[in-house]
């Protein structure tokens, strides 16, 4: 398993350990703008249905949750 603190890092030099380390922080980065902006729409769908008293389905097709909803 791959890991930040194998002993193969000891051998990295300064500017690579840089890169992994500015490499895990832009994809921490592009979760949290992802949370933010698929997640809050998802969520605002979700309460949508959910105040109609009726069910969120998640399917590839999105028309086909559409035609679930109706």
């Amino acid at each position: 398993m791959r890991t930040t603190e194998s002993e193969t890092n000891e051998d990295l030099s300064w500017w690579r350990r840089f890169q992994r380390d500015l490499a895990l922080l832009g994809r921490l980065a592009g979760m949290a703008v992802y949370y933010w902006t698929r997640g809050a729409r998802l969520r605002k769908v979700y309460r949508d249905c959910e105040a109609r008293g009726k069910v969120l389905w998640v399917d590839d097709d999105p028309a086909e949750t559409e035609r679930r909803l109706r």
